[in-house]
């Protein structure tokens, strides 16, 4: 009887993390796209000083969740996407590098959420 009630307590531990991680994921990409968004109103308004504000502030949002989200998912794709962040004050085209950051974030928002493909 030990081993149900282990086997249960596991399940539900499995299932508690499964759903923290979601979660986890789920906020942090809508901040950056936020984030990224409030950058981009910036950008096309010709206000640089906002828009290196808000790339510190997704900089910054980047690195207090980075290691977290290293331990959920695929490193190829954080691998990528913590590069575009890193350079994205140092992009020649600030407008397409916003833009390619944005679609890189709904990219791993993708590949981490719960999905029938995904467990596929």
């Amino acid at each position: 009887m030990k081993r149900v009630w282990f086997a249960v307590v596991f399940i539900l531990l499995s299932a508690g993390l499964c759903i923290y991680e979601q979660y986890y994921v789920k906020t942090s990409c809508e901040n950056m796209i936020q984030i990224l968004e409030q950058a981009q109103e910036f950008e096309e308004a010709k206000d640089s000083e906002n828009r290196n504000k808000k790339i510190d502030e997704l900089q910054s949002y980047w690195k207090s969740r980075n290691d977290f989200l290293f331990a959920f998912s695929e490193h190829s794709t954080l691998d990528e996407l913590a590069q575009y962040i890193r350079s994205l004050k140092a992009a020649h085209s600030m407008k397409s590098s916003l833009e390619e950051t944005k679609a890189l974030v709904l990219v791993f928002y993708e590949d981490a959420r719960i999905s029938f493909s995904n467990i596929l």
